[in-house]
């Protein structure tokens, strides 16, 4: 059984491929989603986030991403709605200042939160769902998902990864499968942020491997599949 490991990136490379050469049932929903994250952390970048209605309208947007109808609640609206404003000038060296649980709360979703806070800032925040909670070694079960110490160690996980030395040479290549496959469809050709290619990446090796996940306590994260076994060093 071949064992990889996931800090050197370019056993990344694979998911690039999969990422571009993927079928999809429904071309027009792909088409969609790839032309308008763009606009999305556009418009999300250039809004007053200073009250409660640009919140909602931000949820709603978030919310057209999403398999699931939105619910807000406006007990926690009022501190989601400032949290969500903090985040926009947020960096990597103090994202923990911003409280994601009142976010998610307010939505009754952490997958919501992570969301609407990538499409405010993309460059600290990363997309968060179910099958990146089994790779970073969770139960993939609603208690777990809703935890957000999950969420932070996570996206510490992604930063690591950008650090590595490797990250410049696998961030190219997959810029470059965005352009070719967004060309493919004929949409204007966008890169994407480091954390969104590394959290794009996680998402693909979750879809295309049968996972027995284990996350020991040196920062380990190890995948067994059918096919083989990767190795994350987290830290």
């Amino acid at each position: 059984m071949k064992i990889k490991k996931l800090s050197d990136l370019e056993n990344h490379l694979p998911n690039i491929n999969n990422y571009y050469n993927k079928l999809k049932d429904d071309k027009l929903r792909e088409h969609t989603y790839l032309s308008t994250y763009p606009e999305i952390i556009k418009f999300s970048q250039n809004s007053q986030l200073n009250d409660v209605q640009t919140f909602k309208m931000l949820a709603l947007m978030t919310y057209a991403w999403m398999p699931r109808v939105l619910r807000i609640d406006d007990e926690y609206l009022v501190c989601a709605a400032s949290q969500l404003s903090k985040a926009k000038d947020i960096t990597k060296n103090n994202y923990k200042e911003i409280k994601i649980q009142p976010i998610a709360d307010c939505l009754h979703s952490l997958v919501g939160a992570s969301k609407i806070l990538h499409f405010i800032n993309p460059e600290v925040f990363p997309i968060w769902d179910s099958k990146i909670q089994i790779i970073v070694g969770e139960n993939n079960n609603n208690y777990t998902m809703k935890k957000s110490e999950n969420y932070y160690r996570y996206v510490d996980i992604v930063y690591s990864l950008i650090e590595n030395k490797k990250f410049y040479s696998f961030y190219k290549k997959y810029n470059q499968a965005n352009h070719k496959r967004l060309k493919s469809m004929n949409i204007e050709q966008y890169d994407v942020s480091p954390v969104r290619a590394i959290e794009a990446s996680i998402f693909e090796m979750a879809n295309n491997y049968s996972l027995d996940v284990h996350f020991n306590r040196m920062g380990t994260l190890q995948i067994n599949s059918v096919s083989g076994v990767s190795i994350i060093n987290a830290f």
